[in-house]
């Protein structure tokens, strides 16, 4: 990562003409530009939107900018938008944004920023980028729980009535939390309930390492809450 400091050190000489990441292909971008005049509307629409903080002079962005554009062209069927800011010529919305090295990625869902984790070729950036516009909860049942349970390292799988049933509504924002690190899913189907072999409402916990399932105390389901949950999965996500 290229770091800030050479910001101040990095500005034009008037007349001086810099020159920007070279995009992907020929054609217009399909990466949007974004400015402190479009800047807060663009971040506050409903869509999906990946924003790469970068600047002109920065090798790792120059490198990237040929994989942004190509998972830009493939996202946009999807509805994903990728945009960038130029942290030379918006300086001042860089440092309002807490920019400090380049490329720096964000996420934004309606105006609420959150980091980009995943890796910086364009297949992982559509693949990461898909599974952020999936809900955070994938609806299973019967005809897909044995491969939703092995879909991924770590699977959390809940099981109730109803989607309102008590600790469901904590389940999904432990969810939303945690969507980067986990799979997290819920099924109502009463054949998958009963394969399942369990009591609802009830969260197991299904892993390719160790005793391969764990599953949260019974006794303790129904006024699980937030926090519990979270420390519960963390706990035994972790090998030992």
């Amino acid at each position: 990562m290229c770091i800030s400091s050479r910001l101040k050190s990095s500005l034009p000489i008037a007349g001086t003409v810099i020159p920007r990441p070279v995009a992907a292909g020929e054609g217009p971008s399909d990466v949007i530009d974004l400015t402190s005049a479009n800047f807060g509307a663009e971040t506050q629409k409903a869509g999906l939107l990946l924003v790469q903080f970068f600047a002109p002079w920065c090798g790792h962005c120059k490198a990237l900018a040929p994989h942004y554009e190509e998972a830009a062209t493939a996202l946009k069927e999807k509805n994903i938008t990728l945009a960038k800011v130029d942290c030379v010529d918006q300086a001042d919305l860089c440092s309002e944004n807490d920019i400090q090295g380049y490329p720096t990625l964000k996420i934004y869902r309606k105006g609420k920023p959150t980091a980009y984790r995943g890796s910086r070729e364009a297949d992982s950036i559509i693949s990461y980028m898909t599974k952020q516009s999936l809900p955070a909860v994938s609806t299973v049942a019967s005809e897909n729980l044995e491969e939703f349970k092995v879909a991924d390292k770590v699977v959390v799988l809940a099981y109730a009535t109803s989607t309102k049933e008590a600790p469901i509504p904590a389940f999904s924002s432990v969810a939303e939390a945690y969507r980067d690190d986990y799979l997290f899913g819920l099924t109502t189907d009463e054949a998958a309930i009963k394969a399942a072999g369990v009591t609802p409402p009830a969260i197991v916990l299904y892993k390719k390492f160790d005793e391969g399932r764990n599953d949260f105390p019974s006794e303790k389901i129904a006024s699980a809450d937030v926090a519990s949950l979270a420390d519960w999965i963390r706990s035994n996500a972790i090998p030992h």
